[in-house]
């Protein structure tokens, strides 16, 4: 496994790991948020598939990954069960964020109950956001961090998703205290950065097998 925890992981399991196998036919509600691209089980496979083509195999220089399918691969790779693709969250990117959205009442009981602190403050069906960086992206290492989480356009404090963040770390050896970064080890030699709704994988010329196209 070349994308493996090198450190911890809170970013993602505190807003997904509860998420994953509600049982919700969320694509049919017309006001799910709709920008973005969904996180699948064959976004997996997909992502899968082009992190081995140049980082494993080596048999391509660079290629594109969306950024749904890797959320969802790294989601693999960190052990979460399989995903249920009728969830309503979406995942999009820029050059300096990523942003994953959905609404809170897209969460399952237990996760509402554990996120009770948001829950009592606002509504349901509000729309949140949580915005992650990549401020790491070479030397063998890619870092994602927490940068903050919105509900309804309102930031919310640290205070608030502090019991969450502590209860997921119970429950997972591999999460932080304090939930904020994780790390994931890649071929020294290589290099991604964000783009556009996508992730960019990059090895020299030197260290791929047959130097193939994208």
């Amino acid at each position: 496994m070349v994308l493996r925890p090198l450190l911890q992981c809170g970013v993602c399991a505190s807003l997904i790991l509860g998420p994953i196998g509600a049982n919700r036919a969320s694509a049919q509600n017309p006001t799910l948020p709709v920008a973005g691209s969904p996180i699948t089980n064959a976004g997996v496979t997909r992502a899968g598939g082009a992190v081995d083509s140049v980082f494993v195999d080596r048999q391509k220089t660079s290629d594109t990954v969306d950024i749904g399918d890797f959320t969802a691969y790294l989601l693999a790779r960190l052990g979460v069960p399989r995903l249920d693709d009728s969830l309503g969250f979406r995942v999009a990117s820029d050059s300096s964020r990523i942003r994953i959205r959905g609404r809170l009442m897209d969460f399952p009981s237990q996760t509402r109950t554990e996120l009770g602190p948001i829950f009592s403050f606002v509504d349901s069906a509000a729309v949140f956001v949580a915005e992650l960086s990549m401020p790491q992206a070479q030397f063998g290492v890619m870092r994602f961090r927490l940068e903050r989480v919105t509900v309804g356009g309102i930031t919310i404090p640290d205070f608030f998703l502090s019991p969450a963040l502590a209860e997921y770390t119970r429950r997972y050896p591999v999460l932080s205290a304090g939930g904020r970064e994780f790390l994931v080890a890649m071929p020294p030699e290589a290099r991604t950065w964000l783009i556009a709704d996508g992730i960019r994988l990059w090895m020299p010329d030197k260290a791929a097998k047959t130097g193939g196209q994208d």
